[in-house]
């Protein structure tokens, strides 16, 4: 689409004028529009909207200057062209057109043939103006947006802005609010160093902080450099607001570095703060495991409140004097802890303390002392909640030689502690650490052993009787896995499977496996024995039963002879769904779920939550909790109508510890040692139909 002629409007009493000069604009390639009288002209203007306008002064009624002011006024009517026509002696009509709002002048009469160049000059005068006026409204308009001003000092000391800077960094400023000097708003507490480096004319790069008198804070980011112009040496510069900015970094920084239920910082922040810190400086770490796990019926935002009130005596005991440690902190740099103590949250369930000063003297007097905080009752959620905690702490340079794993020190003292005073305190010793350090290598060997497929000889599973308690006769075996490498430290397997879940989870599917494989050899040589293998919780998941299946189909053993025994279940009623639907799928198969370790830690909504056949309880836990712990368990397998399997009876008093309920199973030394594959055939020669375990009583 070709463009349009430019229309010209041509204003004129005398007719022989207007006539000669539309002819010549529209040879001209113009589009001349005319009006004889002001009134017209005005009427023709709002009709047409022209480009520009030849307007006569001298005209009756309504004069030029009455209709330039009026074209003025109209919208749109400040960018019009307005080329006047007077007299050639007139100076005062000019000047007159001019305070009228007139582009340009020419005298009469016309010199027509350059009338068109004078018209076309003056278009693009404007549209050149006009550019100039949009791209200094988008600058000023980019500006805002970006929060971004310029300036320059010039050799007269004069900051000279580019902009109106209040506009950009408070808007909210009153209309009639006199606009003092930017420095004037500048931050008390950072006034002095901005004035310092403008008057050195020093080129810079600075954030500070503007400070206005209805209270607001902005932060701003400011880069000078110099200029050496002909005026002299002229610092020019940009101040951009970045409050947003420094705002969104500090969500980034909450996000990312602080606990979201506590406020205080998180396991992240505490791997930097580590690299950090200076290794001249000897340190204590304290790491702290809730417990909150261990309470029954405990919903989520009861969890939460526990976990933050816990948190509050934990920093109460720890901070002394520093009272940037509370709940809810602002987030800060890592560079801004310059405090002796860090409190943060590294887990679900855990926190830890990292200090320089300790306020009560050593590591194990403060650890000590948050056990005992801790164990003091918690009123939430109109309950009185104590919790179980336990507690490892550990200290650099000694016997903790490298600073950036002193928390996984503090961390690995604390696994192995227990949740019994005063066994739930542990600090490290050389000694210790030095034992740790042996079993993190057999737990890397044992992972290479498990690799091997076969256990490269060194690994094995041994097998220990089950007996009927009424008549002594063995029905069964239970499956545990023996390593050779650990045999000169007894603890060492149990200790290494509690520093590593994903190695324990390993362990436990090869030994579930190899379990059912030697079961089946001996089904097929005639012998019949239920297997009891121990699974962790974790390994309980919807695709188990599959598993489960294919191991059974693949070393041809019985599902019916199978006993699996559950450890270490989940205390969230999402989870406790998830476990329950997997061990649905599994005891569809046949084989039958006990619940492994019962202790005092176990719940009512467990119970019923859970598909069981059973409950395994150890002596040693019986021991520890007195008769109370087994008066509870039987009579909850009662009620229930569960089995009881009672293990590691090594002596007649401990079979009379069980009076007066009788268990369904007993294991231990007292009825036979733990046996290789190998020899359980010759012990267990029996025909099937005497090794059927004994069935829970009917309460129906």
């Amino acid at each position: 689409m070709t463009d349009q002629p430019t229309r010209i409007l041509v204003v004129d009493d005398d007719f022989a004028t207007r006539l000669l000069a539309s002819e010549a604009l529209l040879a001209a390639g113009f589009a001349p529009l005319e009006a004889q009288d002001g009134r017209e002209a005005l009427d023709q203007y709002d009709r047409s909207a022209p480009e520009a306008v030849l307007l006569d002064i001298n005209m009756p009624q309504l004069d030029g200057y009455e209709v330039c002011r009026r074209i003025r006024m109209r919208p749109g009517g400040a960018a019009i062209s307005i080329m006047v026509m007077t007299a050639s002696d007139d100076l005062d009509a000019v000047q007159r057109a001019f305070a009228a709002g007139a582009t340009d002048f020419l005298t009469k009469p016309l010199n027509l043939p350059l009338l068109s160049h004078r018209v076309r000059y003056m278009l693009r005068a404007a549209a050149t103006a006009t550019a100039a006026h949009d791209a200094a409204s988008r600058l000023a308009r980019a500006q805002r947006l970006a929060r971004l001003v310029h300036w320059q000092l010039g050799p007269d000391d004069q900051l000279a802005w580019a902009s109106d800077p209040l506009a950009v960094f408070w808007p909210e400023a009153p209309a009639g609010h006199p606009r003092d000097h930017l420095l004037s708003y500048v931050h008390p507490d950072d006034r002095a160093r901005v004035a310092a480096l403008l008057a050195a004319r020093a080129p810079h790069e600075i954030g500070f902080r503007l400070q206005f008198p209805d209270g607001s804070e902005r932060t701003v980011h400011q880069d000078a450099e110099l200029d050496f112009s002909d005026r002299g040496v002229v610092l020019i510069g940009a101040t951009q607001d970045v409050t947003a900015m420094k705002r969104a970094e500090q969500q980034i920084a909450q996000l990312a570095f602080y606990d979201d239920i506590t406020g205080i910082p998180n396991r992240q922040l505490v791997e930097r703060y580590l690299r950090r810190a200076d290794p001249a400086a000897a340190r204590s770490a304290i790491a702290i495991d809730l417990g909150t796990g261990q309470l029954d019926r405990l919903g989520a935002s009861a969890r939460d409140a526990l976990i933050r009130a816990a948190t509050a005596r934990v920093i109460e005991r720890v901070r002394g004097a520093d009272l940037e440690i509370r709940l809810d902190q602002a987030p800060r740099a890592i560079e801004a802890f310059t405090g002796a103590t860090l409190v943060a949250r590294t887990g679900p369930d855990e926190l830890l303390v990292l200090t320089t000063e300790l306020v009560s003297g050593t590591a194990a007097t403060t650890a000590l002392q948050l056990a005992d905080a801790l164990a003091q009752p918690f009123p939430i959620a109109g309950r009185e909640l104590r919790l179980r905690p336990r507690i490892g702490a550990a200290d650099y340079p000694d016997p903790v030689d490298d600073l950036r794993r002193l928390d996984e020190q503090a961390r690995a003292a604390m696994y192995d502690a227990e949740r019994t005073a005063p066994r739930n305190v542990l600090v490290l010793t050389t000694a210790a650490r030095e034992l740790r350090a042996r079993r993190g290598e057999l737990a890397r060997q044992l992972g290479l052993a498990l690799d091997a497929g076969s256990g490269a000889g060194e690994l094995a599973v041994e097998y220990v009787p089950r007996v009927d308690p009424a008549t002594r006769r063995p029905f069964g075996v239970r499956a545990r896995p023996r390593w050779q490498r650990s045999s000169d430290d007894p603890h060492a397997l149990t200790a290494i499977l509690a520093a590593d879940p994903a190695l324990r989870e390993r362990l436990a599917r090869w030994t579930l496996s190899q379990a059912c494989r030697d079961a089946g050899r001996w089904h097929a040589d005639g012998i019949t024995l239920r297997v009891a293998v121990e699974l962790p919780c974790s390994l309980v998941a919807p695709g188990l039963a599959e598993v489960v299946h294919q191991v059974l189909a693949d070393t041809r053993f019985e599902t019916l002879l199978l006993d699996l025994e559950i450890a270490d279940p989940p205390s969230g009623d999402d989870e406790l769904d998830r476990i329950a639907a997997a061990l649905h799928d599994i005891r569809a198969l046949g084989v039958r779920v006990a619940l492994a370790h019962v202790d005092d830690s176990c719940s009512l909504r467990e119970l019923r939550r859970l598909p069981l056949d059973a409950l395994a309880v150890d002596r040693a836990t019986i021991d520890r909790l007195g008769p109370t712990l087994w008066n509870a368990v039987a009579t909850l397998a009662r009620g229930f109508e569960l089995l009881v399997a009672v293990s590691d009876i090594d002596a007649p008093a401990a079979l009379a510890a069980l009076d007066p309920h009788e268990p369904h199973e007993l294991a231990g030394a007292l009825f036979g040692a733990a046996l290789p594959a190998s020899r359980v055939p010759e012990l267990w020669r029996t025909p099937a139909a005497q090794l059927d375990r004994p069935q829970p009583p009917s309460h129906a």
